[in-house]
């Protein structure tokens, strides 16, 4: 009975027998959803060529994990291109590297050279190590500027990193990428040059101690281990003279980057 209803419908706003197929054939695939490799990948991919990045990587991320897609070059590469385009560089890096070693043709190793062409020439790479007497094995990293970042898309993409780094538990050592500049990670110095060595620091992770039980009538230490020294911040403004005054809050930017067309 659905099946001569789908019929008549179509016949009535003029589809032929095979109009009626197809469109049939669209109603079970919407009703059984995307349940393939294939069929996920290619929704993931039709967001990046709308640039709706947040979107794709919710697909894409569904198809690095269902059998075969950590090996699939397409599902790779637009994954990659997905975390480029909102500056998770270290899975954008991770990513391309997987599809360089299953890439099969010219085509695919050209498209996948342009794209890490391109985040080479924004980004560079530092390694974090624990130093000496670092006892916490997760806290946040606190990444500054040395110099004022003049170019507003340059500092537009530092402040979105800089602001994923003081909000996320990391453990050590790590590989992070920041535009090319001079910065300090918790305090301590490095810069990163293009053509130059990768740098290697060790610093102290900043670990959140607000939550932690404290006496009734003193103030909670929020913040230890700056830099390595012995430094606390103690209570709230405390905590935000250690921040720059005109960086504090990222701005609520729209920091999609890149030239690429994605094809």
């Amino acid at each position: 009975m659905r099946a001569l209803a789908l019929s008549a419908a179509c016949l009535l706003i003029g589809l032929s027998p095979v109009g009626t197929a197809l469109v049939g054939t669209a109603h079970a695939q919407a009703g059984a959803g995307a349940s393939t490799l294939e069929d996920v990948r290619d929704q993931g991919v039709l967001y990046v060529k709308k640039q709706m990045f947040k979107q794709a990587k919710g697909s894409l991320d569904k198809a690095y994990a269902m059998p075969g897609g950590d090996k699939d070059f397409v599902t790779l590469y637009y994954r990659a291109t997905a975390c480029f385009n909102l500056l998770l560089i270290e899975e954008a890096f991770k990513m391309a590297e997987a599809a360089r070693g299953v890439a099969v043709d010219d085509k695919q190793k050209s498209r996948l050279e342009e794209l890490n062409q391109e985040m080479s020439t924004l980004f560079g790479a530092v390694t974090l190590k624990a130093a000496e007497g670092e006892t916490n094995a997760k806290g946040r990293i606190f990444f500054e500027s040395r110099t004022g970042i003049i170019n507003k898309a340059k500092k537009d993409r530092f402040m979105s990193i800089r602001e994923r780094f003081r909000s996320t538990d990391i453990t050590l050592p790590i590989t992070v990428y920041l535009p090319w500049g001079d910065y300090l990670a918790n305090k301590v110095p490095f810069e990163l040059v293009e053509g130059s060595p990768k740098p290697e620091l060790e610093i102290f992770l900043q670990v959140d101690r607000s939550g932690d039980p404290v006496a009734k009538g003193t103030t909670p230490w929020l913040w230890v281990g700056i830099g390595g020294a012995a430094a606390v911040a103690v209570g709230v403004a405390a905590f935000f003279l250690l921040q720059d005054a005109d960086v504090s809050t990222p701005p609520d930017v729209d920091v999609s980057i890149g030239s690429l067309r994605y094809r």
